[in-house]
């Protein structure tokens, strides 16, 4: 077999173990791993000493603004290059987009511009109180999403317990937007009639954290994510940012923020996502703000600073934003780097700085909230199934990504 690329000297990070390896890629995938002193040829060979190297980040929760009404403020083509610049080579996309993607037509529009996308993607498919029959002929998709507590565009015909029991009996993955009293009620609903796994998305509450705890002890099927933002920005960030700092759930006290590191150490909380919501700058402005902040491109970056910090490791990183999103999610070919996996890989460089700023975020609207921060670590290369899309100092590329495919995960 000649292989495309070979990958020499860099440190293999994953939950297990970190070690000096040797890569061998071919056709997209990786065909060989062995200690870093074996030799290999192919038709690129390229020398990563010094360098670690991750598996392609899993980001679990992202608003593209396509198809429809809200494309201004970004698309599959513009964040999925933030995307990649962050060291995410997978993106799983919500659906409230103008129009509401709830129905085969609007998935196919979709799918139509996630062509358009740099990195791999997949999609939630949002659940209506009038569309279960098209939530269960979209089971090949990762997930679907249930919208239970107010946020942008979206007021929940779903608060019904005739409505969500159905919804829960239907046995697939489901995402959930719900909040303090709505998280209990559900996780109550779900503890009668669940028959799938719910994910939580973007808790925020050490309420919330409690809850998701005790679910878990008593043997229901539930995974629960936070963001970046929650665990780095406080009630206090939120008055200094104003409408740069409004999101929902918005930002909590230096108490919920310390639940949820604690959630993170104790294995409660599963994974860490972005909850990427590009606006624009005039619009941040307005009269009426809407809620969201851009997140794709600084995931990596903010997360190689806690490691840096001492709040994480190496290995937590690649569980939290690698290996349990494909395991929750039954993402083939992802999370990990493994003879026959996708050759979706990150280079890190440990020890050089990332400096933070708009003038150089990809995403459409170009704002970060965390303008100005340094992270002690930098994104050097992202390889998406054995491509190049991104190499520090240049522009990311263009194109190329594709649709997941799904085995769905059954509980062991």
């Amino acid at each position: 077999m000649t292989l495309d690329l070979v990958l020499r000297g860099g440190t293999l990070v994953s939950p297990q173990a970190t070690r000096p390896v040797t890569i061998g890629l071919a056709a997209g995938r990786v065909v060989l791993i062995l200690d870093a002193a074996e030799s290999l040829a192919g038709r690129e060979v390229r020398d990563l000493d010094g360098l670690l190297l991750l598996p392609g980040l899993i980001d679990c929760h992202v608003h593209c603004r396509e198809p429809g009404g809200h494309a201004h403020k970004g698309t599959y083509a513009s964040e999925s290059r933030a995307a990649a610049a962050g060291g995410v080579t997978t993106m799983l996309t919500m659906p409230n987009t103008v129009p509401f993607c709830g129905s085969a037509a609007v998935l196919a529009a979709a799918r139509e511009c996630a062509q358009r996308s740099l990195i791999d993607y997949g999609f939630h498919f949002g659940v209506t109180a009038d569309n279960l029959a098209e939530v269960a002929a979209a089971a090949d998709l990762p997930v679907a999403k249930l919208y239970l507590n107010e946020t942008t565009g979206i007021t929940s015909p779903l608060a019904d317990d005739a409505v969500l029991r159905r919804v829960l009996a239907l046995g697939l993955p489901l995402s959930a937007h719900a909040e303090g009293d709505t998280l209990d009620w559900l996780l109550g609903l779900h503890a009668r009639w669940g028959t799938g796994p719910l994910y939580v998305v973007h808790v925020a509450l050490a309420r919330e954290v409690a809850a998701l705890r005790a679910a878990k002890a008593r043997g229901q099927w539930v995974y629960a994510e936070a963001t970046t933002h929650h665990l780095l920005l406080t009630d206090q960030d939120a008055a200094r940012l104003g409408p740069y700092g409004d999101m929902r759930p918005t930002l909590k006290t230096a108490a919920d923020q310390a639940a949820l590191w604690a959630g993170l150490a104790d294995g409660t909380i599963d994974t860490i996502a972005t909850d990427h919501a590009p606006h624009l700058r005039e619009e941040k402005e307005s009269g009426s703000p809407p809620p969201g902040v851009p997140g794709l491109q600084t995931l990596l970056p903010l997360l190689l600073e806690q490691v840096a910090a001492g709040r994480l490791t190496l290995a937590q990183v690649v569980r939290l934003t690698a290996a349990q999103p494909a395991a929750i999610f039954g993402l083939c070919g992802k999370g990990a780097v493994a003879v026959g996996s996708d050759a979706d890989l990150v280079a890190v460089d440990p020890t050089a700085a990332t400096v933070i700023e708009h003038a150089t975020q990809y995403t459409w609207p170009g704002w970060t909230p965390f303008d100005g921060w340094t992270c002690r670590g930098r994104v050097e290369a992202v390889w998406r199934r054995g491509e190049l899309v991104y190499e520090a100092g240049q522009e990311p590329g263009t194109g190329g990504g594709r649709e997941v495919t799904v085995a769905r995960a059954h509980r062991s």
